[in-house]
């Protein structure tokens, strides 16, 4: 009698954590803590279906030149792991999309080696309807000085603007 309830207990227990969602944490240089990344970013329409936004995104990271590492269509989740840029991403200068601080010479992040990560999920929203959401978190480091700590450097919010703007433009054109 007990081996059965064992049996049945251990199947009702494991149930719930084969369910569970897994969340993804980066660590950046620069910064002290680590990051999830599923909540960061901010959530834009797309008025395209799920599959259609994916490929759009998928199509956008490659014009932009980023190396996408994950690509999971079932999860809607474009990531490219870390990866580092001096002076440009995307063809524009990095300062525009991340604010590392300034020097005497101007903003850091178009000088300093810059370690970014970045990350896109779609979510459906209906037949024809989907979200994505973008994030591109960074950290710079001064490699001309040395061993000096990296700095944390914080979105502008134009990535993710011209991301959305990207896709947009690219779902139009399937």
């Amino acid at each position: 009698m007990r081996l059965p309830l064992l049996i049945l207990a251990t199947a009702v227990a494991a149930a719930p954590l084969a369910a569970q969602h897994t969340r993804t944490m980066v660590v950046i240089p620069g910064r002290l803590t680590r990051v999830i990344t599923d909540t960061t970013g901010t959530l834009y329409e797309v008025p395209f279906p799920a599959a259609k936004a994916y490929t759009a995104v998928l199509r956008t990271y490659e014009e932009l030149k980023l190396p996408a590492e994950v690509r999971d269509s079932a999860n809607g989740r474009v990531e490219t792991g870390v990866f580092h840029r001096r002076g440009d991403i995307g063809g524009k200068q990095i300062s525009t999309y991340l604010s590392c601080g300034d020097g005497i010479t101007g903003p850091y992040a178009d000088s300093y080696r810059v370690y970014m990560i970045v990350m896109t999920t779609v979510e459906p929203r209906g037949p024809d309807r989907s979200a994505i959401r973008s994030v591109l978190l960074g950290g710079a480091v001064n490699v001309s000085e040395g061993a000096r700590q990296p700095m944390a450097c914080e979105s502008t919010g134009r990535w993710e603007i011209r991301l959305h703007k990207e896709v947009l433009a690219r779902a139009a054109g399937l």
